[in-house]
């Protein structure tokens, strides 16, 4: 196809402006790109090249690293179903056959007619209304066959053509570019709502569980359909936090977040207070990048609070902007959710033009550029390290550390800070209020609340937003103000406690607090927050499969033990998983587990610069060690048709 537009070219050029260096924009334009012609063409890229001046090659190589980038034409609509675990458990495999049947493609084509091409992607962050899908980056979820076919009579006839927007465009609201932010500067430092029922509910819950009836935190006004706007955040005391921060000194406001000990929410649980600190004195500019690329099966808080209320993220991001001397601050959010995206474009229009963000905020002498950046596709972008080099318009894999600590060598080689969405949609509510109501709330080491989001076989799938520490597993499973128990008063067979990435838990665990401590003490991880629930009718290997399937899917390619290791082990469970089982193959997977994570305990030993490697063993290891005999059963019916020779596979002999 064609070249940019003179029209997109302009805006090309003030895209490229918002960032320090021209390269930095290159997802952004490639994005661009798609919305003008449906796909990225090879005269697009070569002016994208000529653009931010790199070579076509060097754009090539960035646009084929990311799934939502198409180099050929696809169908006016794009539909995605998700076949992670979360929709896995609730019918998504005959979901995605039925389509097929019903469009007369398999996943990967495009109908004749050009109309629809129909895909079988990975999680896309709507796991508690399992099974779901997406049409053109737009959501539909807990799908049924008779609901996917109306939904195509309506696509087919125009009915959506008003709600669902062309293939390309992930969103319809921009971010408007402040006339100040277009010219380049050097930088220097600068659970659902609860009603009055779901209290009472809590009360009597309270007599069997301990279950918290601590006030919502951070999910206070998810019940309000206008709380995303400015005037709805304000009239519920938005931005009195940064007007707070801001009567403060930087230092002041670092140690409130500190005395406040916020674990950060993407995974890790580092103290957020702790991680400011670590920026080198006297090191100009500083960065401050908000990772909102939530990606691992089974979570989608963060989608959640970007959608929701924005606001108080983006006063979240200011304050710790304030607090490190940061004068710029990106805004990298996950490229499929596009209507997260557009909430985000519109408060940060609407906090531009009330004085809120750009120069002299709020009458003072702090300035601040807020830039919302899009991804495109990729789960190993989630790691800091890989989202800087994202940022910066690289491929995204991550960086070794040391020496590349983020707040020491961060992005442009700059001390940069990374926050999770969740972590700092808490910052308002501890200026505002203070550390020690704050850490009045939660257990010792895991203080204030925290969201969930519990998905599978429960009866109430949701996020939830709980007192950290002193809820349990059997509360957020089994409380009727929670997940009110497993679907059709089956039993419990496993749950996933944090994400994809953690060892699965079992019912002897499932009195453990929802506590940092206590889970590592016990084998898993808290993580992203993710706890995926599966009954007794489960099949685990196929539950295996389909997170092992994800990360082989998302490796990057630099470390050879995850690139060739979750390979091998995706090859080998779709093998027993096809009837084609062998007699060697568990043993195989748990000796390839062995060479991705040494020892194949937790933590993890990692051969590989970050842990998606190691993440992939963590199924495995659950599943085999726990229920050795539903992989002895698959693998003896292949070995006997073909051999007559019965198969014995222990626990023992894998640890």
């Amino acid at each position: 196809m064609a070249r940019l537009t003179p029209e997109n070219e302009a805006l090309a050029g003030r895209i490229i402006a918002r960032y320090p260096r021209p390269k930095s924009a290159l997802i952004p334009l490639l994005h661009l790109a798609q919305e003008q012609d449906g796909y990225v063409s090879d005269d697009a890229m070569t002016h994208l090249a000529e653009l931010v001046g790199i070579t076509p090659a060097e754009v090539l190589g960035t646009c084929s690293f990311y799934e939502m980038f198409k180099r050929e034409p696809v169908g006016k609509f794009l539909v995605n179903i998700c076949t992670n675990i979360s929709c896995v458990l609730l019918g998504a495999d005959d979901l995605l056959a039925h389509a097929e049947q019903r469009l007369g493609v398999t996943a990967g084509e495009t109908t004749a007619d050009g109309t629809f091409t129909l895909e079988g992607v990975e999680c896309i962050a709507a796991c508690t209304e399992a099974p779901c899908l997406q049409v053109n980056y737009r959501y539909r979820c807990s799908v049924t066959a008779d609901s996917f076919d109306g939904l195509i009579d309506d696509l087919a006839s125009g009915q959506l053509d008003g709600e669902i927007p062309p293939h390309g465009t992930v969103a319809r609201i921009r971010q408007v570019i402040p006339a100040r932010s277009r010219r380049r500067r050097r930088l220097a430092r600068a659970r659902c709502c609860t009603s009055v029922d779901g209290h009472r509910q809590r009360r009597q819950w309270r007599h069997l569980m301990a279950v918290s009836d601590a006030a919502p935190i951070i999910t206070a006004r998810f019940g309000d359909p206008e709380a995303h706007t400015l005037d709805r955040y304000r009239q519920t005391g938005g931005y009195e936090g940064l007007r707070k921060a801001l009567s403060m000194t930087p230092a002041a406001v670092a140690a409130e977040v500190k005395d406040a000990s916020l674990l950060g929410r993407g995974g890790a649980g580092f103290p957020a207070g702790v991680k400011w600190g670590f920026c080198p004195e006297g090191v100009w500019p500083r960065y401050l990048v908000v990772n909102g690329d939530e990606s691992e099966p089974g979570t989608y808080k963060d989608r959640m609070l970007m959608e929701r209320d924005p606001h108080q993220l983006i006063e979240g991001v200011l304050i710790a902007a304030y607090a490190v001397g940061c004068a710029q601050a990106f805004l990298y959010v996950r490229g499929e959710m596009a209507l997260a995206q557009e909430r985000i474009a519109a408060a940060l229009n609407e906090a531009y033009a009330a004085g809120l963000v750009g120069r002299n905020i709020m009458g003072t002498d702090f300035s601040v550029d807020v830039v919302l950046h899009w991804g495109a596709g990729a789960y190993i972008v989630g790691e800091e390290t890989a989202l800087i080099e994202s940022l910066e318009g690289e491929r995204g894999m991550p960086r070794l550390k040391p020496p590349f600590f983020p707040a020491a060598k961060g992005l442009y080689m700059q001390p940069t800070i990374v926050n999770n969405v969740e972590t700092l949609s808490n910052v308002p509510w501890i200026i505002t209020n203070g550390s020690a109501a704050y850490t009045a709330l939660g257990a010792e080491g895991s203080r204030g609340t925290r969201m969930f989001a519990v998905s599978g076989h429960v009866k109430r799938p949701g996020v939830y937003e709980v007192e950290f520490g002193t809820t349990t597993f059997r509360d957020i499973i089994f409380a009727p103000v929670y997940g009110g128990g497993i679907s059709g008063d089956r039993q419990l067979k496993a749950f996933i406690p944090g994400g994809a990435s953690a060892p699965w838990f079992f019912e002897e665990h499932l009195d453990l607090p929802l506590e940092k401590t206590a889970v590592d003490k016990a084998g898993s991880m808290l993580g992203s927050g993710a706890i995926v629930v599966m009954d007794e009718t489960t099949d685990v290997v196929r539950a295996c499969l389909s997170l092992v399937r994800f990360f082989s899917h998302e490796s990057c390619g630099k470390c050879t033990p995850c690139r060739e290791g979750t390979t091998w082990l995706e090859r080998i469970l779709s093998r027993i998983m096809a009837g084609q089982g062998r007699a060697s193959d568990v043993d195989l997977l748990m000796d390839i587990s062995d060479n991705i994570s040494p020892g194949i305990a937790w933590p993890p030993k990692q051969t590989t610069i970050c842990p998606l490697g190691p993440s992939a063993v963590s199924p495995i290891a659950s599943a085999v060690r726990r229920f050795p005999e539903e992989f002895a059963a698959l693998i003896d019916a292949a070995v006997a048709a073909r051999t007559s020779t019965p198969v014995s596979i222990t626990v023992g002999s894998h640890g």
